[in-house]
């Protein structure tokens, strides 16, 4: 299976990241075949699906159709079949020298072609083609684009409980999306806080454990996730240390978490550099070799070195101006 990735363009690195550890996630062997600005090809040999509504940082996912010189698209179109339904085809320039009078021809030129065998609807088709130009043509059929409203809707300020410091929905998707957990595992929190990450992990299928230094936001995370139908969380009060008892014998996929800052957040005194550093005492202790711990942090200095463990990668996210954050994923040697 081959797949195109239409990326979002809010962070230079961080779309196409998250879209290859998904595909590593559901297929080990999955490999990337294309790369251009805002789109991302990948190919899964092992897997004839995806699980298309976990991305945050996609606007739209396509099946590959075929790449070739723009000159020759028209011939290519000609021999592909789409099935049954109405049509609708776009082009978008993606760095090619394409101007806007010549970006109408093609359409209009690609568009006839399907017009030919298709009922052409520009409003509500059946079947949407995307052409993206460069120095090739790349077209995919689309399968899914993403519905913004819905991660909208579950800001922070829209649940039942609600703290200002916790993370936009589409970081906390994408922080759980880079620990390429697949749809089932389990994902623990073990500074949850109000439940951002929990709930993101638990609308994408996963079982969920979470743990805070506060029972007010013990209780307010299950608030949280209740509203949203996650029913099965595993969730107990716990300073960072004693995580591994009081979470017993479960097993853990990933360690996912908005560490504290020491700004709003509370830590009753503790350095955060040494709160940091029983994290990793604590993930070590959970996680099998190969597991990852993804963490986002407003100081990387602060983050120890630990033997067990290697950063694999690192993006800086710019919140606002008095706070940036920086999403480290790091793998359990």
């Amino acid at each position: 299976m081959r797949l195109l990735f239409e990326l979002s363009g809010e962070h230079p690195t961080l779309p196409a990241a998250e879209a290859e550890a998904v595909g590593a996630a559901v297929d080990p062997d999955c490999r990337r075949f294309l790369s251009e600005p805002g789109l991302l090809g990948l190919e899964l040999p092992r897997r004839r699906d995806f699980p298309l509504e976990r991305l945050a940082y996609t606007h739209a996912i396509h099946k590959h159709l075929f790449s070739c010189p723009v000159e020759i698209a028209e011939e290519m179109l000609r021999s592909v079949r789409l099935g049954d339904g109405s049509v609708c085809l776009r082009v978008r320039n993606i760095g090619s020298s394409l101007s806007g009078p010549e970006k109408v021809a093609l359409e209009k030129l690609l568009g006839g072609v399907l017009g030919e065998r298709h009922k052409i609807n520009l409003t509500r088709p059946d079947i949407q083609v995307r052409v993206f130009v460069s120095d090739k043509a790349h077209l995919g059929l689309t399968l899914i684009e993403q519905d913004k409203r819905a991660i909208d809707g579950r800001r922070p300020a829209k649940r039942p409980f609600f703290s200002p410091i916790t993370l936009h929905p589409k970081l906390a998707r994408a922080l759980v999306n880079l620990s390429r957990v697949p749809n089932g595992g389990r994902v623990l929190d073990p500074f949850c806080g109000t439940g951002g990450i929990l709930i993101e992990a638990g609308l994408m299928g996963m079982r969920v454990a979470g743990s805070d230094l506060e029972w007010t936001m013990v209780e307010g995370a299950r608030q949280n996730l209740q509203h949203y139908g996650i029913t099965e969380a595993r969730l107990f009060q716990s300073d960072i240390g004693e995580v591994p008892l009081s979470i017993g014998e479960i097993e853990v996929d990933a360690v996912v978490t908005d560490a504290p800052y020491g700004r709003a957040s509370g830590t009753r005194g503790e350095k955060v550099a040494r709160i940091y550093g029983r994290l990793f005492g604590t993930a070590s202790s959970l996680l099998g070799s190969g597991k990852r711990l993804v963490v986002a942090v407003h100081d990387p200095a602060l983050m120890p070195a630990h033997g067990d463990f290697r950063l694999v990668q690192s993006f800086e996210c710019r919140v606002h101006r008095s706070l940036t954050r920086h999403l480290m994923v790091f793998e359990k040697r």
